[in-house]
């Protein structure tokens, strides 16, 4: 009964300093006791008696909060159950604004926006997981950055030092374990911006092929996934307009002698016609291909959760 007690009073001392940093509401930690902790010690468990560290997908559409809920269940991964947490982040994967740019002269002008499958650097990612695995490495594991506000990924000298092996990763982003579409699905444009610039299906379909082979390479690897799902495309939208929001406030707290160089409302409501034909999909699909599934409210309360047959 101590070890409870003190691993309860471990969780709400993590949990009050969690908030403090990031300047959050107490009913974040409610609402984490509520849902989510019950999860994490699964998996902290589950991590400590595993040869190689589990590689946790952790997927929701932009602005869900699943940044932040990662963020903290790391944490108390790290400060609750002594098990060595990763955060890697797909965004944080990005190509390069050059790179991008070789992929518009090479393929589709719609590739220098950052987001859809074929924008990351998967072998930059391979890499990095296996670097954070490898038993016996006893050293320090780059782990790239990427700057939004800038689009472009950070120098190296900026890159945080993880110190490997570690005993669980977290991959954290919008598409993480989506399955591809078939080709009839492909065909109809889904909004404007699909029937304008891409008549002849060349970026959508670069884009499938990429999910069907290096995504779900990395997909397939995933020792579970856990899914915020969101209710609509519509919430999405907003949701990744406060995001924008809060990263402009941020830049200019950062660089208060720069131009802001972030979206007003109408440009990331274009920016966004990138990612609906996946937002969607994903919505209908991987509900049935997550472990552990929250289902939100467009104010992004959870409204219930359920496990899939694969995790029970």
């Amino acid at each position: 009964m101590d070890d409870e007690q003190d691993t309860r009073a471990a969780l709400q001392a993590v949990l009050a300093e969690f908030l403090q940093e990031a300047s959050l509401p107490d009913n974040v930690a409610y609402n984490y006791m509520r849902w989510y902790a019950g999860v994490t010690r699964s998996l902290a468990q589950r991590a400590k008696t595993a040869d190689l560290a589990p590689l946790v997908g952790f997927s929701g559409c932009q602005g869900s909060g699943k940044s932040t809920l990662v963020a903290l269940m790391a944490k108390v991964m790290r400060e609750v159950y002594g098990v060595s947490t990763v955060v890697l982040s797909l965004d944080d994967f990005y190509f390069t604004k050059a790179a991008r740019a070789a992929l518009v002269e090479s393929i589709h002008p719609l590739f220098a926006t950052r987001g859809v499958p074929g924008t990351h650097d998967l072998a930059l990612l391979n890499e990095t997981i296996s670097a954070l695995r490898q038993p016996g490495a006893g050293g320090a594991v780059p782990v790239p950055a990427f700057d939004k506000a800038l689009d472009d990924r950070t120098e190296m000298v900026h890159w945080r030092q993880v110190s490997a092996p570690v005993q669980l990763i977290f991959l954290e982003g919008w598409c993480v374990g989506l399955s591809p579409q078939s080709e009839s699905e492909l065909e109809a444009p889904i909004n404007p911006m699909e029937a304008e610039q891409d008549p002849s299906l060349v970026w959508r379909s670069e884009v499938n092929r990429q999910l069907a082979t290096g995504y779900a390479g990395v997909f397939g690897n995933l020792n579970a996934l856990l899914l915020l799902q969101a209710p609509s495309f519509d919430a999405v939208f907003e949701w990744r307009w406060q995001q924008e929001q809060r990263l402009s406030e941020q830049f200019q707290q950062d660089h208060p002698y720069r131009r802001d160089p972030t979206m007003n409302r109408s440009e990331v409501a274009d920016f966004v016609l990138h990612y609906q034909r996946l937002t969607e999909h994903a919505l209908k699909t991987l509900p049935d291909l997550a472990d552990f599934v929250w289902e939100l409210a467009t104010d992004r309360s959870v409204k219930r959760m359920w496990l899939t047959e694969v995790a029970a």
